[in-house]
């Protein structure tokens, strides 16, 4: 995504939210579950991503590589909800670390998808 066709993009880094405006210094960060907003104007549009990098160029461009990207206007509430229900009961059976690994992933995604719908 080129930065000169937008105003400024904010990602959800894994030190924090991190505004990139065009002119930022080269960078590479790490993405965790949350909110990427791309701001064009006086227009917002806002994805949910579960992980992955944005790779700032010094030339006002970013690459931004998302496992999973989905528009939050096309997220269900009412299916993060239940993903939220089913990865917690997971975790209270879980018996292998693999498996209580991958509860606490499932929970820690819906958690960031609930607060996302909510925040």
């Amino acid at each position: 995504m080129g930065l000169a066709g937008v105003d400024m993009v904010i990602v959800p880094a894994t030190t924090g939210q991190m505004g990139v405006l065009p002119g930022h210094v080269a960078t590479i960060a790490e993405l965790k579950p949350g909110v990427l907003s791309v701001h064009e104007g006086n227009e917002t549009t806002k994805y949910f991503v579960s992980s992955g990098f944005v790779f700032i160029h010094a030339n006002s461009f970013a690459d931004i590589i998302a496992v999973e990207a989905v528009p939050l206007d096309q997220i269900d509430a009412n299916l993060v909800q239940k993903g939220l229900v089913e990865f917690t009961q997971k975790l209270s059976s879980a018996t292998t670390d693999l498996e209580k690994a991958e509860a606490q992933i499932g929970i820690d995604v819906h958690s960031a998808l609930n607060s996302a719908l909510t925040g």
